[in-house]
């Protein structure tokens, strides 16, 4: 790990460019050395090869052998000479640094030179310096006049060896290379170790102190040094005292809550968060949701676990609040919650990430209230219509048979006012019948359990008059299964649901079925008119909907409108009851 380190790339960085800068240097120096050593060879050269043919001609014409041999061997004290001669008119070698050579032709000794070379160099009487194609060579040709050969030119070839000081120069520039490459060793070890003292060893207490951040976490101290570090980590240490100081707020809030505070995260592998009042509430562990992520599904009623489900996903997918009251099994009984759920992103570079959030509030008193309200309401509409049916039909009743007896005493007068008196008997009749059909909307006959089916088919009757549609009911016995009370509030959402549809869903029939399950009772409501699906704004504004919806939670019922999908439309509304709940 230590090789993945910033300290060691810095360090490596500067050495590698520190060997970078070395290798230009030592090419430049080596370089620059071998120009100037070959300067300084060019220039030795014109000037031996100058003062030999000089020389050469000087003896030559006095016949002084012995004087060339001492000039040519004071020649031959250079060591970068490898070879030098003196030769005549004819090119035959008289004089050489190597004795083999003398009276040798120029052309079998192993002097690199040309015909060509030699034919312009007599032509033209002037000195020429030549380099070989390898650049390890260095031939100087320096013509003079030999008196003795009819006044032909003799040469003076010098051969000297650039690979001496070549090498020399590479040797050189190597021990210069060794020398500054420890030099720079050295200097990435003091750097590696100051970058450990100053930087890597606060680093990591800064990584450390971030590694501590959390509500109940030791707060480190600043690393200190009042430089860019110690900026960063007294920023660590105050922003690790704000958090905590946030969370305390925090956990004092949610512990205290009455209802249940619960964050599920985004990620899998971190845990459920919720306070206390999850396990006074629901009467499961909260530890248990560290390692079990659903446990509190197990505690919903099988009728709520998929509409929970379903609002979960829809949260999941994007931000969003929801509302939805659920059951839940806490020992023996049910209690009603009223979930309060959102969704958030969770970071603002992952638009994906979704973490979910709620509030759970206990709702059983309010419900059991409406559940009383809606009693009462009932007990009132029964009385209401008791009274309508006991006095104002018996009142409209007897004056009917009044005015009856009257017109009939007028037309046997023949009285011109029977026709009148015949004709309010008629309408107090008429008044009469609509009266008894208000007094068993209000206060059906049948609302016992064992008489559900006879106040059903009062109501097809009803049903059939009042809008001339054609109506058709089927009911199972449930006198086993439900209460009275429970019978009265079926056939509150049946005459409900049955005349919303008649007066607004325009429909031609109408089918009324109740169908008792093992474990469930099925209420259907059926008809041919306009589809309709309420959302959760149609629910809120609709009074009637919104006590269909108050009966359907104080039977622990879940009522639901589905289109039928036939050529003629419609649409299906279904109540469905758990007898566990009755």
């Amino acid at each position: 790990m230590r090789f993945n380190t910033l300290q060691f790339r810095v360090s490596a960085l500067v050495f590698v460019f520190g060997l970078l800068m070395i290798g230009l240097s030592t090419f430049r120096q080596y370089h620059h050395d071998v120009q100037v050593r070959l300067g300084q060879m060019r220039l030795q050269a014109y000037r031996e090869g100058t003062r030999l043919s000089s020389l050469a001609q000087h003896f030559f014409r006095r016949h002084l052998p012995r004087s060339a041999d001492l000039a040519i061997s004071y020649a031959s004290v250079d060591p970068d000479l490898r070879l030098g001669v003196i030769t005549d008119g004819r090119d035959v070698i008289r004089y050489s640094t190597q004795q083999q050579w003398r009276g040798v032709s120029l052309w079998d000794c192993p002097i690199s030179v040309s015909p060509h070379m030699v034919g312009r160099i007599k032509l033209e009487p002037e000195g020429l310096l030549n380099e070989n194609a390898r650049g390890d060579r260095l031939t100087a040709i320096f013509p003079f006049v030999d008196m003795s050969e009819d006044l032909r030119n003799g040469l003076v070839v010098l051969e000297y060896d650039l690979s001496g000081f070549v090498k020399e120069a590479a040797s050189h520039a190597i021990n210069e290379t060794m020398a500054q490459a420890c030099m720079l060793l050295g200097s990435c070890l003091v750097f590696w170790s100051l970058l450990q003292l100053l930087v890597t060893e606060r680093v990591s207490l800064i990584v450390d102190q971030t590694r501590r951040i959390g509500a109940e976490a030791e707060v480190l101290p600043p690393i200190g040094g009042g430089d860019d570090l110690d900026t960063i980590s007294r920023s660590i240490t105050e922003a690790t005292l704000r958090l905590q100081a946030t969370e305390w707020r925090f956990s004092q809030i949610a512990s205290n809550m009455r209802d249940v505070f619960w964050v599920s995260p985004a990620l899998k592998s971190e845990p459920i968060y919720v306070n206390n009042a999850y396990e006074r509430i629901l009467g499961r562990s909260a530890a248990r949701l560290m390692t079990h992520r659903w446990d509190w599904l197990k505690a919903l009623a099988e009728e709520d676990v998929r509409p929970v489900l379903r609002m979960l996903r829809h949260l999941r997918q994007a931000p969003a609040e929801m509302e939805i009251v659920i059951r839940v099994h806490v020992g023996e009984h049910l209690e009603w919650l009223r979930c309060r759920s959102f969704s958030t992103q969770r970071h603002a570079d992952a638009p994906g990430v979704l973490q979910v959030a709620g509030t759970a509030s206990v709702v059983t008193e309010e419900k059991d209230m409406e559940k009383r309200l809606i009693e009462s309401a009932e007990n009132e509409r029964r009385r209401i219509g008791q009274d309508l049916h006991d006095d104002i039909c018996q009142r409209l009743a007897a004056a009917q048979l009044k005015s009856g007896v009257l017109g009939r005493s007028l037309k046997r007068d023949g009285h011109a006012q029977a026709v009148l008196a015949e004709s309010v008997a008629a309408e107090l009749a008429e008044a009469s019948e609509i009266a008894r059909g208000y007094a068993r909307g209000l206060a059906p006959v049948a609302v016992s359990a064992q008489d559900l089916p006879d106040a059903l088919d009062d109501l097809r009757k009803f049903l059939e008059r009042a809008f001339n549609i054609r109506c058709r009911v089927s009911c199972e016995d449930v006198s086993d299964v439900v209460a009275r009370e429970t019978a009265a509030q079926l056939y509150r959402i049946s005459q409900e649901l049955a005349t919303n549809a008649a007066k607004h869903g325009r429909a031609s029939w109408i089918a009324i079925s109740l169908v008792h399950d093992v474990d469930s009772l099925r209420l259907e409501v059926a008809n041919d008119g306009v589809s309709f699906t309420p959302d959760e704004g149609t629910r809120k504004k609709g009074m009637g909907l919104f006590m269909l919806q108050q009966r359907a939670d104080a039977l622990g019922a879940k009522l639901t409108y589905q289109p039928r999908h036939v050529a003629e439309g419609g649409t299906l509304a279904v109540c469905e009851m758990p007898l566990a709940c009755r």
